[in-house]
């Protein structure tokens, strides 16, 4: 049975609005006998929950045949030589369940150093001082020992400070993935990868990255296919640097659509892995591809 991997948020919908011929596209190639898998980088939801959100939008799916950067993170951790005892996590409840999952403790958002500044503090431009003063006076718990950062958008400067403490104490650091936007309705926002890199700054060092482009995500799916050799595998993404490599990392064929972060001039100068196999302009452009011919 061939094997058809779909990136979700802008390729297969923006925010709560599905992409046109996604669902089309998705039942013609089940019946025509391809297994579709869903793989998506954004790590603040569960698996349960995407499948809630899938079936709403009439994509259909079930929960083997979902992976997500959450997912893989929290594989990624209870299969660490090091097993993790104590996470913290800058992040969405989602990543907390998926880690909490395989066993493994994680502390509550509630119970970060910090959460609730005195109103001279919380106010933005009254004094600046304020917050600093409060965070030096803080009575601090034992570090982590490890810290895992996804996308957080209730992100706050003590989250940075609790992050920063922890891995310069020697926190071991990971972070579900690396993406610098994420489309949504009519616009762009800022990816779990701009809070990655500003915690890398406060703390010179770098993060273990689980999501793509790393393969792992599409070498579970592949593996949950069990793929009998020479099996095709067709990767559909709508970045150069995330999806086409992670595809080419797994030997499959990479389909870029230019629906979500990709714009022209990054397929002209994507190089090496990045480079798409096929590029189209919407998903009905799929069946004109040699890879779902007759289907």
């Amino acid at each position: 049975m061939p094997i058809a991997i779909f990136d979700m948020d802008g390729v297969l919908y923006r925010g709560a609005n599905v992409m046109p011929y996604a669902r089309e596209a998705l039942e013609r190639l089940r019946r025509a006998g391809w297994e579709i898998f869903f793989a998506t980088n954004n790590s603040t939801a569960t698996r349960d929950d995407y499948v809630r959100q899938l079936e709403q939008l009439g994509l259909g799916g079930d929960r083997e045949h979902i992976v997500t950067s959450a997912y893989a993170t929290a594989h990624y951790l209870e299969r660490r030589d090091s097993r993790a005892k104590d996470v913290f996590v800058v992040g969405a409840d989602g990543l907390r369940a998926e880690i909490r999952g395989v066993g493994i403790p994680v502390r509550d958002a509630h119970d970060l150093p910090g959460i609730a500044p005195p109103p001279e503090a919380a106010a933005d431009g009254v004094d600046p001082g304020a917050m600093r003063r409060y965070l030096v006076s803080l009575k601090l718990p034992p570090p982590p020992d490890t810290v895992v950062v996804g996308l957080d958008l209730h992100l706050t400067y003590a989250k940075l400070a609790e992050a920063q403490r922890s891995i310069l104490a020697g926190a071991h650091f990971v972070c579900s993935n690396r993406d610098r936007a994420y489309p949504v309705e009519g616009r762009l926002l800022p990816g779990a990868g701009t809070i990655v890199a500003a915690i890398e700054v406060a703390t010179g060092a770098r993060a273990i990255c689980i999501g793509k482009p790393e393969p792992f995500l599409f070498e579970e799916a592949i593996r949950r296919a069990g793929r009998p050799k020479g099996e095709p595998v067709v990767v559909v993404g709508d970045s150069t640097d995330y999806d086409m490599v992670a595809a080419h990392r797994v030997g499959a064929t990479g389909v870029l659509i230019t629906t979500g972060l990709t714009e022209g001039r990054a397929v002209e100068h994507a190089t090496g892995d990045a480079v798409p196999d096929r590029v189209v302009h919407s998903l009905a452009e799929l069946f004109g591809l040699p890879e779902f011919a007759g289907t």
